[in-house]
């Protein structure tokens, strides 16, 4: 059993609300519940918004794309912007003394911290996202 599903959206943290739509699509087909749903959830709503703000920069004319590859096993989560793309590596830890109290710069983090593989290509662009089912 393997299954698609993908989803596109517009630039707008607006567009935040159809993931959990989304999920529970997923969620129909391999039947996730509990701490992973939550999971998913929060990793997915970091990388989309890191995709709309850092990525598109809010930009009308740009969109995100989330896609799934469900099998009994995996699940296999993409979420592709159209920018200029960054550099995964130059982000700074948030768990560093010095970057404790700053409002932002966990998104990345938490989506390491949550998920079974994380991995970015595209010159930043694209992050794929592992669970193991």
């Amino acid at each position: 059993m393997a299954k698609n599903l993908s989803l596109k959206l517009n630039s707008n943290l607006n567009e935040l609300d159809r993931i959990d739509k989304f999920v529970s699509e997923i969620g129909s087909v391999v039947g996730i519940e509990g701490d992973l749903r939550h999971h998913i959830m929060l990793v997915l709503t970091e990388a989309v918004t890191n995709a709309i703000l850092h990525g598109n920069k809010e930009s009308k004319s740009k969109f995100v794309v989330l896609e799934a590859n469900i099998t009994t096993r995996r699940l296999i989560l993409s979420v592709q912007d159209e920018g200029d793309g960054f550099d995964p590596e130059s982000i700074p830890s948030p768990i560093k003394k010095e970057n404790l109290l700053k409002s932002s710069g966990r998104g990345i983090w938490l989506i390491h911290e949550f998920a079974d593989n994380v991995s970015f290509s595209d010159r930043g662009r694209k992050i794929t996202i592992e669970f193991t089912l």
